[in-house]
């Protein structure tokens, strides 16, 4: 059911991307701390991440580090992220945060940013939207910057229609390797509305018309 693959690859896959590729403009010495990486944006992401290749990806979990992508090269938990950057970095630094959670991890993870570090903001799962400091983002020598690709497609599709391109491709040739998603009928909509909304959804869904 390659087309299940697919469906469920490319809005999280377009996003993570464009995140990488054109934001953060991630290469082979960026150390990336990727929040919520148990979630289907994060998951993605990490996997990205490690494909470019960046130098170490770590996933940031809520509470079980077994549910961290194998691509991640460590992992730590969300209540003790100081420590674990402290004893998986040299100096406790990263150079990009992916950030699709906010709330206190955002500040936590923009206060561990290197020199020229680059914090990228993909959503705010948390609903707690934490402010940056202006004072801080200029005297670190730091950058925050923000991505809706729903926002992007229509103003730059040259853009969105390269990272669709290349996502086909990793997928299509077994390099970007997405799990394959749930599959509900199309009429339990409304259920995995409710599954989303409590997020006791997994990591992507996709609803089936006709097999």
């Amino acid at each position: 059911m390659w087309y299940r693959r697919w469906a469920a690859a490319l809005v999280n896959g377009v996003t993570a991307w464009v995140a990488l590729h054109d934001v953060a403009r991630l290469d082979a010495r960026d150390r990336v701390l990727v929040l919520g990486v148990t979630g289907g944006l994060g998951a993605t992401t990490a996997r990205m991440a490690a494909l470019f290749p960046a130098r170490q990806v770590i996933g940031v979990v809520g509470r079980d580090p077994d549910r961290a992508p194998a691509e991640c090269t460590d992992v730590v938990v969300a209540d003790a992220l100081a420590e674990g950057l402290d004893r998986l970095t040299p100096d406790g630094s990263v150079d990009v945060v992916i950030d699709p959670v906010g709330g206190p991890l955002r500040a936590a993870a923009f206060q561990r940013l290197a020199l020229f570090g680059r914090h990228v903001v993909l959503g705010n799962a948390s609903r707690d939207d934490r402010p940056f400091s202006g004072d801080e983002t200029w005297l670190a020598t730091r950058t925050v910057s923000g991505l809706s690709i729903g926002g992007v497609a229509h103003l730059r599709p040259a853009t969105c229609t390269e990272a669709l391109t290349a996502v086909i491709s990793l997928v299509a040739r077994g390099i970007l390797d997405e799990p394959l998603p749930a599959v509900e009928p199309l009429e339990n909509a409304g259920k995995v509305h409710e599954a989303l909304e409590s997020r006791t959804a997994p990591a992507k869904t996709v609803l089936s018309v006709a097999d």
